[in-house]
């Protein structure tokens, strides 16, 4: 089955019951109505009206499906078959014999022309189909014996006619001649006579075989349940540890919290009944019925029919060439034997299950329960896809037709046994949990599963679930209706899929505007499941209310299919009228550009051996070395498993799949464990040998994409082996530069989940011959231990940004240079403190800092420079959440005024990352409310850009800054929720184990930097041509998309251009225009490998006294972080720990109470599988 993930959640009871309360309205309505009626009729009402229809997923037919309600033991003991009467067979051939045959086929057979009949039944003699035409037999040798006769008989008349006529030797040789010639001539005529009739009866029974194949009558198979039963008792339950984990996970997901904490199904067991199949028939295809009815009717369906059938297919996934499809449906059914004691009830299929009561973190209290399946009945619809190829199977799709009744029993375990009270809320509860498992696979809800893999044991993941990306840019609104008393509207946008409905994007909130201008860029993720269900993509224009619910403003819609035929490979400026929900127009336009960008081509020019290059070369080519690369058949899964991303490339979709967690355990801090005893270990040794015990840890996973939060498994309860089997998919900027830390962590009760370990992945470090990697890495820095195995793809896109959008979201702004400059003319910028704020923190420039003068002040940082390191005493360092929304804004505040006097502002999506850039701004003095609409509004030119913004330029300030990717200390005074603590702590984890550095570096790996010096990277086609006309015209044809840069890094020297060659200035300004000049091949360079931050030297290296105190402060602090991380030191008393989580609940408290009474917009928040 499919990895859980954000798309693919777990299902729960509470979704099943929304469904099945949407499909039982009108059932209970007709029961209602019919309730003066007889129980007979009510039921039949009951049933008529629960029934629905809906699109067959394997045949795409529209089918009528009904929820199954019959009894377990009647299917299984007392199956019938629907029979038709023998006067009311199907007659004649071809598309009328098979309708006829329809209309007598369960479940809506007619009841004038059919009864049912048990299947084994002597006192009926079933006959669905009629013989052949004719049984010819008996006719067949009659004529071949009269032929005989025949022959004989001319053969004697014309000798004896000859011999009374003409008689002599010579007359009589001459008539035997003649006798023979017309006696073979006769034979050979009724000879041919009858193989016409043998090959018409045969022809005619061929279509009826045909007919029958493709109606709707089930087929009784008995032989197939005796093989069932003998293979039954071979089976090792362990192959259904899947099923019981996905049970385990609905459990899981659907308990109350208040009262159930935790479920886990310790074991499964199958027991001596095995499922019984019912019946099997075979069923056409939308495709082959529409044929054979055009057939049918004398003509053929027309060459935009067949497009349009090829094209649904092929966005269905089926367009491998040379498959044959074969469409199945199979009813089944299951009934427990009747036992009693715990060795009866075991001879039947069984569950233990384990439900931990008590309240979510703070208390567990375990309940073992013994859950006997007492029946099971439904039916399933199989699409086989069948391939030249061996093992000729390859996807497998199953729908069932309806959900199936599902009886359980639970009753608790004892210590002698089981227990004879049954437990009706807990069996409910199974009963319904099994319910919503299947529910998912309902039709017109389907699984695929690719069987070639699963039949050769691949679980290597070789193609992303992604089939590209949408790039968004949302410019501005303008003109929007104004929704508060104020005259004035809060607007925010959402970006969202109408099937879903929750935003995965959300702009940031304009305050007290009609005009705004927010110039976000993001890219979205688009699956082939929302092409085949019609998705719309909706961009909602929201205002923002404080206490009350936000009020939708407009909104702009379209479907994917249409954006992928009409924006693929290039980017459309689009201006849209803002709509309600009916269509109407409302007041306001959206200005925003959109493309959707597929998957890019391997380059087979960049092809490796796929080997691991970490390895030396004597044992890098033994294959227990080698990553598990899976069953690698077709050309695609050759390309991803020896071909490496493409740098000239760096943005695409990177899919991360954590598979399992093997011989997970908790280290023990507390010393040696009882008395101790001389010449034997102090402390137990060795793997944990115990799959299940109260001892070990309640684990679950986290995803940090460049150290920001993404994705969180669902936890495993008590279990060394946890299979999680989760998986996400992101949107990356630059892999060169991805950083994803993996971390595990133990679900405990009044205290924070402690880290078991954690792993980080740099994607330029495993991806380096191929574009694919599976490991298995060990768990470190934490109080546990094990391993864990990751599977990590990435496939880029056919989309090139400008190298101020490949940075990271998350980071820090640093103030570097010698001093912070400001020409004021008016004087009033002297003295003043200078506060520099983002979207989550601040730092300051104080004003004892300054030196005036008489028309500029100038701040000094202390800047010392010791060797190649440069250093400041006056650090300044300000951390940014999301980056590509927040301005940097420079406050400046005077000794006498509490609010800000002036304002610069400057967009930090327009800075290079880890580039150290000069900044000359206008500084602007605005009262309070023209100060928002100055600093939340995108604006390069305040006066040309929002002549309604009264602001008046009073001076410039310079200063030097670089945007460094990653988390710092500073980010600390953004931590308010348990997730961002579990975020910060995961970061500090992955610096203290020396996984990273405080700076992460954009980083091409060696094996690649090789084929970029040997030119094996040009072009776009999978072969570099070697003529220099072929590669302008693959240029042209298939090079991507490149999104211009909408501002530049470098403001002053836009504004007055340095005309000396050799001025470095010019150099970077020069570097700068040919990044946007040069061709699609470029690739932006790798960082210094001198690029450094003072925060990463050691006491060592630092000369100045005062920064090599700091730096051993901060050596001390995170010493102690790493000893209360590990719950060393004080840590390792519970009561302490149950302080500190007490301490932190609190706080956290009192940030959600201060974010009710603040403006917020829709966020996305973390992926989950629940």
């Amino acid at each position: 089955m499919p990895p859980y993930s954000q798309r693919n959640k777990v299902p729960t009871i509470q979704k099943l019951g929304e469904e099945l309360a949407q499909r039982l309205n009108l059932q209970k309505s007709d029961a209602s109505k019919a309730a003066s009626g007889k129980d007979s009729e009510k039921i039949a009402a009951a049933k008529a009206a629960s029934r629905r229809r809906v699109i067959d997923p394997t045949t795409k037919n529209e089918v009528l499906i009904q929820d199954v309600d019959g009894s377990f033991e009647q299917a299984i003991r007392r199956p019938k078959i629907t029979v038709p009467n023998p006067d009311g067979l199907a007659t004649g051939d071809g598309e009328a014999y098979r309708q006829t045959l329809d209309d007598l086929a369960p479940p809506e057979a007619d009841p004038n022309r059919t009864k049912e009949y048990l299947q084994h039944s002597k006192n009926k003699e079933v006959l669905s189909y009629p013989l052949p035409i004719a049984d010819l037999k008996a006719a067949f040798y009659a004529l071949e014996g009269a032929a005989q006769q025949i022959t004989i008989l001319v053969l004697v008349v014309i000798v004896s006619l000859n011999s009374m006529f003409v008689g002599g030797w010579k007359g009589l040789i001459s008539s035997l001649f003649a006798g023979v010639i017309v006696a073979c001539g006769i034979h050979l005529w009724l000879r041919n006579i009858q193989e016409n009739a043998n090959a018409v009866n045969w022809d005619s029974e061929r279509r009826r075989a045909t007919a029958a194949t493709e109606s709707l009558l089930p087929e009784s198979v008995e032989w197939m349940n005796s093989l069932v039963g003998i293979v039954w008792n071979l089976i090792n339950p362990e192959m259904f540890a899947a099923v019981a984990d996905t049970l385990e996970d609905v459990m899981q997901a659907s308990v109350p919290p208040a009262l159930i904490q935790n479920v886990r199904v310790s074991s499964i067991g199958l027991g001596d009944q095995a499922f019984k199949i019912l019946s099997l028939r075979s069923l056409p295809s939308a495709e082959e019925e529409t044929d054979a009815k055009h057939k049918a009717a004398g003509k053929e369906p027309t060459a935009e029919e067949k497009a349009k059938k090829a094209e649904q297919r092929k966005l269905e996934g089926e367009d491998v060439e040379g498959a044959k499809y074969y469409n199945l449906e199979m009813s089944f059914a299951y009934h427990a034997i009747p036992a009693k004691g715990v060795i009866g009830k075991a001879k039947n299929l069984h569950l233990e299950v384990v439900f931990y009561l008590g309240v979510q973190g703070l208390v567990g209290i375990p309940l073992p329960i013994f859950v006997e399946l007492n029946g099971i009945i439904g039916t399933v619809r199989l699409r086989f896809q069948l391939t030249p190829n061996p093992p000729f199977l390859k996807n497998l799709t199953f729908t069932f037709m309806g959900l199936p009744k599902i009886d359980a029993s639970a009753v608790p375990l004892t210590s002698k046994g089981i227990n004879v009270l049954n437990l009706p809320l807990i069996s409910g509860f199974v009963n319904s949990s099994i319910a919503a498992a299947l529910d998912v696979y309902v039709a017109p809800k389907s699984l695929i599963m690719d069987m070639s893999k699963m039949l050769q044991g691949d679980a290597v993941k070789k193609e992303t679930d992604a089939m590209g990306l949408i790039y968004i840019k949302l410019k501005r609104a303008e003109g929007i209706a104004a929704q508060d008393k104020s005259g004035k509207s809060d607007p925010f946008i959402t970006l969202a899929f109408s099937q879903f409905g929750k935003p995965v994007y959300c702009t940031r909130i304009i305050e007290q505007d009609l005009n705004p201008i927010w110039n976000e860029q993001t890219c979205l993720l688009i699956y082939q499941d929302q092409l085949t269900a019609g998705e719309r993509l909706s961009v909602e224009l929201w205002d923002s209310d404080m206490v009350s619910a936000d009020d939708v403003v407009g909104k702009v819609s379209f479907d994917l299919r249409e954006l992928i035929k009409n924006y693929s490979n290039r980017i459309e400026e689009r201006v849209d009228e803002l709509k309600d929900d009916k269509g109407e127009t409302l007041p306001g336009k959206l200005y925003w550009d959109i493309g959707m960008f597929p998957r890019s081509q391997f380059k087979e020019s960049m092809r490796s051996d796929g080997k691991n290059v970490a390895l030396p070369k004597e044992i890098r080519d033994r294959p227990e070395f080698q990553d598990d690369k899976g069953t690698v058949t077709t050309q695609q899964e050759i390309d991803v498993t020896t071909t490496p991303p493409d740098p000239s490339l760096p943005s695409g979709i990177c899919s991360l799949l954590i598979h399992e967690v093997e011989n997970l355990e908790i280290e023990r801090p507390s010393g040696s464990f009882g008395s101790y005893k001389p010449w034997t270990p102090a402390q137990i040794t060795g793997e944990n040998t115990d799959e299940e015990a109260d001892d070990l840890p309640s684990s679950y996973c986290t995803i940090l994409q460049n150290d920001d939060l993404v994705f969180k498994t669902r936890t495993k309860v008590k279990s060394s082996n946890p299979i999680f089997n989760a998986q996400t998919e992101r949107f990356v900027r630059d892999w060169r530069s991805s950083i994803f830390t993996v971390t595990c962590r133990n679900s405990v009760h009044r205290e924070h989940d402690p880290i078991l370990g954690a792993v980080t992945i740099r994607l330029s470090e495993v991806l380096q011959t191929s574009s694919q990697s599976t490991a298995i890495y060990a768990l470190d820095g934490g109080m546990g231990y094990g391993r864990i195995m990751i599977s990590v793809l990435f496939r880029s896109v056919d989309l090139k940004l400008p190298p101020n959008l490949l940075g990271w979201d998350l980071g820090s702004v640093e103030v570097l240079g010698e001093n912070v400059t400001a020409e004021d003319p008016t004087g009033v910028l002297a003295g003043t403190k200078i506060v520099l704020n983002t979207d989550v923190g601040k730092g300051a420039i104080s004003k004892n800092w300054v030196n005036k003068s008489k028309q500029s002040a100038s701040w000094d940082l202390k800047y010392i420079k010791e060797g190649t390191n440069e250093l400041h005493k006056h650090r300044v360092i300000v951390p940014v959440r999301r980056r590509y929304q927040a301005p940097l804004r420079l406050e400046f505040f005077s000794s006498n005024s509490r609010h800000p006097t002036a304002y610069a502002v400057y967009w930090l999506s327009d800075l290079v990352d880890n580039t150290v850039t000069e900044l000359t701004l206008p500084v602007y003095k605005a009262d309070k409310a023209n100060s928002k609409s100055l600093t939340q509004n995108y604006l390069t030119d305040v006066n040309k850009e929002r002549n309604d913004i009264e602001a008046a330029k009073i001076g410039t300030v310079k200063l030097t800054v670089r945007f460094k990717m990653g988390m710092d200390n500073t980010h600390y005074q953004w931590v308010k929720t348990n997730d961002e603590h579990e975020t910060y702590e995961s970061w500090q984890c992955s610096v203290a184990e020396g996984y990273r550095t405080r700076i992460v570096k954009r980083e091409t790996p060696k094996p690649i930097q090789d084929l970029v010096n040997q030119g094996r990277l040009d072009g776009a086609s999978s072969i570099v041509s070697s003529n220099p006309a072929d590669d302008m015209k693959d240029e042209d044809e298939h090079s991507p998309v490149r999104i211009p840069r909408g501002a530049p890094g470098f403001e002053k020297e836009i504004d007055d251009p340095p005309t000396d060659p050799h001025d470095e200035r010019s150099k970077e300004f020069g570097q700068e225009l040919t990044q946007y000049a040069s061709s699609f091949t470029s690739i932006i360079s790798d960082d210094a490998s001198s690029l450094g931050v003072q925060e990463d030297l050691t006491d060592s290296e630092i000369e100045d006294e005062e920064l090599k105190k700091r730096r051993q402060n901060q050596d001390k602090k995170a010493a102690k972080a790493d000893l209360y991380r590990k719950q060393r030191g004080i840590m390792n008393i519970k009561a302490v720990r149950h302080l500190k989580f007490g301490k932190d609940e609190v706080k956290i408290l009192g940030h959600k109470i201060k974010g009710r009474f603040s403006m917020k917009g829709r966020e996305p928040g973390v992926e989950t599988e629940l």
